[in-house]
C-alpha cells in the first residue's frame, strides 16, 4: 500500500515543479519591505550576506540583502540557485531615471537588463555585450513581466508603470553627461547597479527573473539628487516590494 500510495503521489504531481522564489535587494530598505510580510522559518549567512528562509504569500521564498554593486548581486543569485534552488529569481529596489517617460515614484519592469559599463568594443564586440554570449542585454521572463503589466496598477494607485530597459553599472549615475551617454548608447528607462547581474547569472542557469525598480533620482547633476534618493527611497522601495509581494501571490 504504501509503495502504491507513493506512486500514485508521483503521478498526481508529475510536471507540477514547486516554485521557489529568491527575492534580491541591494539595500536593507528594500528586503525590510519583503520580510516584514513574511513568515520567517530560518537565516544563515553566506559570502557575508543574510539569506531569510520563510514563506510569503503562500509560496516557498528566500529574500537577501545583496549589498550594492554587480559582484555582490551575482554572487548572491548563484547562491539562491546552487544552495537554495529557487526557480525564479525577483530583483526589487530603486533606481534613476533615463526616461522623460518615467518620473520619481514611478516603476519600471525589466523588458530586459544589460551593463552599460560593460565594454570590449576594441576587440570587435558590441558595447555592452557579454562575449560568446551573443548579447548585450538579457531578457525578463514574459510571464512575471506580465503578471505586473496587467495587474499592479490595482495596487498601486496613480503611478505610472512603464516596461522597458534597465541599465546596471557600477556607478551611482549623478552627472548629466553620464546619463546622457547611457541614453545615446543604449535607451532604457533607469539606471541601477545589480540588475544585470542578476539577469545574466539567471540566463547562464536557466533561470525566470524580473527586475522591478521604483525612481527614486533623476541620476544627474541637480543639486536636488542626492535628496531626492534620500527623501525618496523608503517609499520608492515600498513601492516595488508591493510588486514583488503581487507577483508571489499571482503567479
Amino acid at each position: 500500500n504504501y509503495w502504491k500510495n507513493f506512486k500514485d503521489m508521483e503521478i498526481k504531481n508529475m510536471g507540477k515543479e514547486e516554485i521557489k522564489f529568491g527575492i534580491i535587494g541591494a539595500m536593507d530598505v528594500e528586503v525590510d519591505a519583503i520580510k516584514a510580510d513574511m513568515e520567517i522559518t530560518g537565516s544563515k549567512e553566506t559570502a557575508g550576506m543574510k539569506f531569510f528562509e520563510g514563506r510569503l504569500k503562500g509560496k516557498d521564498v528566500v529574500a537577501v540583502q545583496c549589498g550594492m554593486g554587480k559582484v555582490n548581486a551575482g554572487i548572491c543569485a548563484q547562491i539562491l540557485i546552487d544552495i537554495y534552488g529557487v526557480t525564479n529569481i525577483i530583483n526589487t529596489g530603486v533606481a534613476g531615471t533615463l526616461s522623460k517617460e518615467v518620473g520619481i515614484g514611478d516603476i519600471v519592469v525589466s523588458k530586459d537588463a544589460l551593463q552599460h559599463d560593460f565594454d570590449v568594443s576594441p576587440i570587435g564586440f558590441k558595447k555592452a555585450e557579454i562575449p560568446y554570449t551573443g548579447l548585450n542585454a538579457f531578457p525578463a521572463d514574459e510571464k512575471m513581466r506580465k503578471i505586473i503589466t496587467d495587474g499592479a496598477k490595482d495596487i498601486i494607485k496613480d503611478v505610472n508603470i512603464k516596461e522597458g530597459r534597465i541599465c546596471s553599472g557600477d556607478q551611482f549615475i549623478a552627472d548629466k553627461a553620464k546619463k546622457e551617454a547611457i541614453i545615446s548608447d543604449f535607451g532604457g528607462y533607469c539606471c541601477e547597479m545589480e540588475g544585470a547581474a542578476i539577469a545574466q547569472v539567471c540566463y547562464l542557469n536557466k533561470v525566470p527573473f524580473v527586475v522591478i525598480r521604483a525612481i527614486s533620482d533623476s541620476a544627474d547633476d541637480n543639486e536636488n539628487t542626492e535628496n531626492d534618493f534620500n527623501k525618496f527611497k523608503d517609499e520608492a522601495a515600498k513601492r516595488s516590494a508591493d510588486i514583488v509581494k503581487y507577483v508571489i501571490e499571482n503567479i
